[in-house]
């Protein structure tokens, strides 16, 4: 398995928890509670931007 695989995988991921997130947000009376899982779906897509620039550049250098 190459980087841009590992990349991928990683990028899959985060985007499944980030869905959880948002899914366990609507369902959540506690506004705190809320609160805390949108900050951690914020910071999943943090990430998620992350890993996707980070792909596009690997992909445009030719370093597959």
């Amino acid at each position: 398995m190459n980087t841009l695989d590992k990349l991928q995988d990683i990028l899959q991921d985060e985007m499944m928890i980030q869905e959880m997130y948002n899914h366990y947000m609507l369902r959540i009376a506690n506004p705190e509670v809320r609160q805390m899982f949108t900050q951690m779906r914020d910071a999943k897509m943090q990430h998620v931007t992350m890993l996707q620039q980070e792909i596009q550049q690997m992909m445009q250098s030719g370093r597959i």
